[in-house]
């Protein structure tokens, strides 16, 4: 066999284990989101990935080691969507009120970011999930309420509480769901809605047009 034979075929296997890897990933996430930790087993993932439970240990020799690449992809996934958000040229409250939307919708959509979600609410030792878009939402609560965006009386931390709670409450209920571009639409109107009551209730500002 030939180096560039070789090379090739290293490619290859190399390609089909990240494939492996990102299919593993994709069924501990969909099982995570239907069941939660306690009720997931190894056995079942790999059943829902279509592997061998030899070639899940291989790539993830424990359970743990699985659930912490996972929840560490979904809050990356969720970090970096904030931080898009963050960057646009808009006012503060504009900023703010399209990061709620993008975690709803995100939510929604990635079934990965929704079991890193609950993964962190029911193992302690998890980092907290919030923690992957609150500092910038309690930054731009703040250049808001500085500029005079927030009514008076409102504060940062208590928007942000709020926001908090509106972000659990979609994960839970996006929970085993299979979107399509149908629903999707729905699903954008409906936390378009919801987004607007939150944010623009405690606003000293009206509304834009919906987006």
């Amino acid at each position: 066999m030939t180096p560039d034979t070789e090379g090739r075929r290293g490619g290859r296997q190399q390609k089909r284990s990240l494939l492996t890897r990102d299919a593993l990933l994709d069924a501990a996430a969909r099982e995570v989101d239907a069941h939660g930790y306690g009720a997931v087993a190894m056995h079942h993932i790999a059943k829902a990935a279509e592997v061998t439970t030899g070639a899940l240990t291989f790539h993830f020799p424990t359970k743990g080691d699985l659930f912490a690449e996972l929840t560490e992809l979904g809050l990356a996934r969720t970090r970096e969507r904030a931080e898009d958000v963050a960057r646009l040229p808009a006012s503060p409250l504009r900023r703010i009120s399209l990061l709620v939307l993008a975690l709803l919708e995100l939510l929604h959509r990635d079934v990965v970011v929704r079991a890193a979600v609950r993964l962190a609410r029911e193992l302690p030792e998890v980092a907290d999930a919030s923690e992957a878009y609150l500092p910038l939402s309690r930054e731009l609560l703040r250049e808001a309420g500085e500029t005079g965006q927030l009514r008076e009386g409102v504060t940062p931390d208590a928007v942000t509480e709020m926001i908090q709670y509106l972000v659990a409450g979609a994960e839970v209920c996006a929970r085993g769901n299979t979107s399509t571009p149908e629903n999707a639409d729905t699903a954008r109107a409906h936390f378009t809605a919801l987004r607007d009551l939150l944010l623009y209730g405690v606003s000293a500002v009206l509304p834009p047009g919906r987006e």
